[in-house]
């Protein structure tokens, strides 16, 4: 064998251990209070833009049921660095700004006599002594940097005291102190690089010239934790005046301030996307995006709320779904499937196990994981249903308010328990079936006894395995003293004006016959409106989904037929009633239901031959209407199996043809499917003998050419020696078990 054979066997060796070694990147962008409905993955929303969230989901996996672990950020917050649920962790309440130090949960002496229940104390600092993902990241040779809000204690358990080795701007509070725009009170170590700078787009910046630093000296773990959208409510004049175009009432989000502050976080998005790229890091860095909870549905600018968690009832501090509900995307190069969709409950704590066991690296065996590898849900394989447990024991009388409770979500139920608060027994229970009740409309507990027996028997078995500190009854309630009308209506403060207290807004009534139809399937809307004058009248338009006619059959009566869609569609209607003071508006979703349709796969080359011993490279493309997690394999009668390496699902893919091949074409078979349905393709070439090459080693005309091959073999190997070193220092002990 020639010394050109034997060096392109050991090129091939080295480029693809090279590929093989190489450690991925991690990005974690958190959101703060963004909600479900707060962005345009989850439907044709007329208001918002965030075309870089459509964007990083194009090149990953949404997952449109993915819960946090508790309706707040801090404790939120902490379940996503540790891996475990408030109830273990024993952060309910984001009071980590304050000067008073806790670092176990535990039970006040009192409540108030109105009060069923005792609520536990919060914990307010994330121990050091619990491991986290930048830790134990840290520790197996990443270079770590956290940008942006932190709110799990200041100094000695900020940042830097878990695992980071930067913490920009290194701030402890809530939120941006006197707002978003530059010069900021919060951040005194940036210096804004032009006026009005939005904190968030500089600190996009700010991590990205970081990345350039350090991504030629191994892997690299990023926390970008946005301080928006948080209250304060403020955004850039000018992009606010261009919302002020795009509003109209017939809008499920109507505050053009918040529609603002949704575009400065998605700028940001951008700025860390186009900074990937430019480094060429897109392919070897995993992202996960998500929130700390939902949406803020208590504050409220001018006459309306800040935001709108429809169809999902509830907001930020509540135990329903508008509160816990949030967009998630991971995109991990070469396991997730681009542009796909997964209906799998996933919840926060799921973050951590899923990176650390998706990298090869340990569990801390110190610590107890509550959450669980779900890098099945990649490739479509969901796994066995599980509990989903929210620990939420806290008094916050906002919009939709519940008493001090833990939720479980299981099977397509849920069940929240009140703690002490029950009438006829010791807890007050509320279950709702979310698939057919996504607003959480219907309490069905006294209908369903049995299963509200078995949710919580799973919920009391977490609260015991996790020694979680629970309410107890309150032994000074004075009886008779807590109403329960009360539950659900807003503190004042929290509550919207009244326009006019001698004039009560128009009262709009509108439902579906049928809230979930398919394709060709019809259902009727009727709506009327009721008004002290009886000058009030209604208007109606369609605000998400594909267009639809809308058919007046009479008088208050709509019907919708349900169009061709190949992914769960909602279709809103507004509604407004107006007199000569109020204005109204009620929403209501049809939920369409997918059609279901094949994947496809396409193969083309720019060559329709190959010679023995050369690799022939060909462009594969599949696609799914219905984006679900697609496989594709790769078969062949005329090559031998260990000959085909795993095809990707989109790019380049090269066929080594071995030299002693004995035919004179190959067919390679390609089959993508969805684990539902799959379709093949076969792609012919023809293969011909190499042509005759003369043996001028000895010609010293042609030494120059040699030397300069076998120089690249060295240059590779030492390439090849430093990722060794960069490996051992990112995963120690990886390599002496694979001796």
């Amino acid at each position: 064998m020639s010394k050109w054979k034997y060096g392109v066997i050991f090129l091939a060796f080295i480029v693809t251990h090279l590929a093989h070694a190489e450690p991925k990147n991690v990005i974690v962008i958190l959101a703060d209070d963004l909600g479900w409905n707060d962005t345009t993955l989850f439907g044709n929303d007329q208001f918002l833009e965030t075309p870089n969230l459509e964007r990083l989901a194009e090149q990953g996996m949404l997952y449109t049921h993915s819960y946090t672990n508790n309706p707040l950020c801090s404790p939120n917050r902490a379940s996503i660095l540790t891996g475990q649920t408030p109830a273990r962790h024993g952060s309910i309440q984001p009071l980590h700004h304050l000067d008073n130090v806790r670092l176990i949960a535990d039970l006040p002496n009192s409540a108030a006599s109105n009060r069923m229940s005792i609520a536990p104390h919060t914990v307010t600092r994330l121990d050091t002594s619990i491991p986290t993902l930048s830790s134990v990241l840290k520790e197996n040779g990443y270079q770590t940097a956290h940008f942006g809000k932190w709110h799990l204690g200041a100094s000695p358990y900020s940042p830097l005291e878990h695992g980071f080795d930067i913490d920009i701007p290194h701030f402890d509070g809530a939120g941006p102190t006197g707002g978003f725009l530059a010069p900021w009170d919060f951040a005194p170590n940036l210096q804004p690089q032009t006026p009005g700078e939005h904190i968030d787009e500089r600190l996009a910046t700010e991590a990205g010239n970081w990345m350039a630093e350090v991504s030629q000296d191994g892997p690299f773990y990023l926390n970008f934790w946005a301080f928006s959208v948080h209250s304060p409510f403020n955004a850039d004049p000018d992009l606010v005046a261009r919302f002020v175009e795009k509003r109209s009432p017939y809008n499920i989000q109507r505050s053009v301030v918040y529609a603002a502050m949704v575009k400065h976080f998605d700028n940001a998005i951008g700025t860390l996307l186009d900074k990937l790229e430019e480094l060429d890091l897109t392919e070897d860095t995993i992202i996960i995006f998500s929130s700390d909870n939902g949406g803020n549905m208590y504050s409220v600018l001018g006459n309306i709320r800040a935001t709108n968690n429809f169809p999902l009832r509830g907001g930020k501090a509540t135990d329903f779904d508008g509160g816990i509900r949030v967009p998630t995307i991971i995109s991990w190069p070469g396991k997730t499937t681009p542009n796909s969709i997964s209906s799998t409950p996933i919840q926060s704590v799921d973050f951590m196990p899923t990176l650390l066991e998706g990298l090869g690296i340990s569990l801390p065996s110190q610590s107890t994981i509550d959450g669980q590898d779900i890098s099945s849900t990649f490739t479509g394989n969901s796994p066995d249903p599980r509990p989903l447990i929210n620990f939420f024991p806290v008094n916050a009388v906002v919009p939709d308010w519940l008493p001090p409770s833990v939720t479980v979500q299981y099977d397509g139920w849920k069940l929240i328990r009140s703690f002490e608060y029950g009438q006829s027994e010791r807890h007050l229970y509320y279950l709702y079936d979310l698939q057919n009740d996504v607003g959480e409309t219907t309490n069905l507990a006294a209908e369903y006894p049995s299963k509200v027996h078995e949710l919580d028997l799973l919920i009391q078995q977490h609260l015991d395995e996790a020694n979680a500190v629970v309410p107890i009854p309150n032994p000074n309630y004075r009886s008779g003293t807590f109403d329960y009308s009360s539950i659900g209506n807003p503190a004042e403060h929290w509550r919207l004006p009244v326009v006019d207290a001698n004039n009560a807004p128009p009262q709009i009534t509108a439902y579906a016959s049928e809230q979930r139809i398919s394709e060709g399937q019809q259902t009727s809307i009727r709506f009327y409106v009721e008004d002290d004058g009886n000058n009030a009248s209604v208007n109606y338009r369609q605000v998400t989904g594909p267009d639809v006619e809308l058919q007046q059959t009479e008088p208050g009566i709509l019907l919708i037929t349900g169009p061709t869609v190949y992914t769960e569609t909602i279709i809103t209607l507004g509604f407004v009633a107006n007199d000569s003071v109020n204005t109204s508006v009620k929403h209501v979703a049809i939920f369409i239901e997918p059609v279901e349709s094949a994947p496809t796969v396409n193969v083309t080359s720019d060559t329709s031959s190959v010679e023995k011993g050369k690799s022939i490279e060909l462009n594969i493309t599949t696609a799914d209407k219905n984006r679900e997690p697609l496989t594709l394999g790769v078969s062949s009668s005329t090559l031998p199996e260990s000959e085909l390496s795993a095809p990707p699902l989109q790019g380049a893919y090269d066929v080594m043809i071995p030299a002693d091949f004995t035919g004179d074409s190959v067919t390679l078979t390609f089959t993508v499917s969805d684990g539902t349905s799959q379709q093949s393709t076969d792609f012919t070439f023809s293969v011909s003998a190499p042509e005759a090459v003369v043996d001028n080693t000895t010609n010293t005309s042609s030494g120059g050419g040699t030397v300069r091959f076998w120089q690249l073999i060295v240059l590779l190997m030492i390439v090849w020696g430093r990722r060794i070193g960069i490996s051992q220092k990112a995963f120690p002990g990886r390599l002496e078990s694979e001796k």
